[in-house]
């Protein structure tokens, strides 16, 4: 019985050592259950393991940068289309400014005085002022401010008994923000401090 039992292990052995000569290039592990069973598991050939879903790398990359610029080409659309609303907004409302001012000097100003005259002249500067203040156009300030390249250009110096030097005498022409942007350098004249002598004889 010994034998038997001897012999059939061998012939299990040389099963195993047949499975190894045919699969030389797999990993081959046998195991044996209680009931007597040979279980043999192979692994590492690359024929027998499914090969992974190729992904073309190229592709998604190129599909990616289309996608990025019609996203981009769009949104320069809107911004424009955003830009070019407001430009409209802005211009219907200086048209009728326009319209008064055609009225101020066409029509019959028979028995008006001139202050009533340059009243409606004020009317109309003032509507043109609160279109403008309304997207952010704001005029400088300069007389007494000290001398900003970055905001005033110097027309001249001249002396001054008021204004220590490096300061803003006299406003030429204004100057204006639209924000928090430098629309136009005021022109300014800038104080060189006083005389020497005070004028004195």
């Amino acid at each position: 019985m010994s034998k038997e039992k001897d012999q059939t292990k061998d012939e299990r052995t040389v099963g195993v050592e047949q499975i190894d000569t045919e699969h030389e290039d797999q990993h081959v592990a046998a195991s044996e259950s209680g009931d007597g069973t040979v279980t043999v598991r192979t692994s590492g050939s690359p024929e027998a393991a499914p090969e992974p879903e190729s992904v073309d790398w190229q592709d998604r990359y190129l599909r990616l940068a289309a996608e990025f610029d019609n996203f981009r080409k769009r949104s320069a659309r809107e911004y424009a289309s955003i830009i070019a609303n407001a430009e409209c907004d802005l211009i219907a409302e200086l048209t009728e400014a326009l319209d008064n001012l055609e009225r101020a000097r066409t029509g019959d100003h028979t028995g008006e005085t001139i202050d009533e005259f340059v009243r409606g002249l004020d009317l109309i500067r003032d509507q043109i002022w609160k279109a403008l203040e309304a997207r952010g156009l704001e005029r400088m300030t300069v007389v007494g401010e000290k001398f900003d390249p970055g905001l005033h250009d110097a027309m001249m110096r001249m002396p001054s008994d008021e204004f220590e030097e490096g300061v803003v005498v006299q406003e030429v022409a204004p100057g204006y923000r639209l924000k928090d942007k430098v629309l136009r350098h005021a022109r300014v004249i800038v104080s060189q401090g006083k005389l020497d002598g005070g004028g004195d004889s």
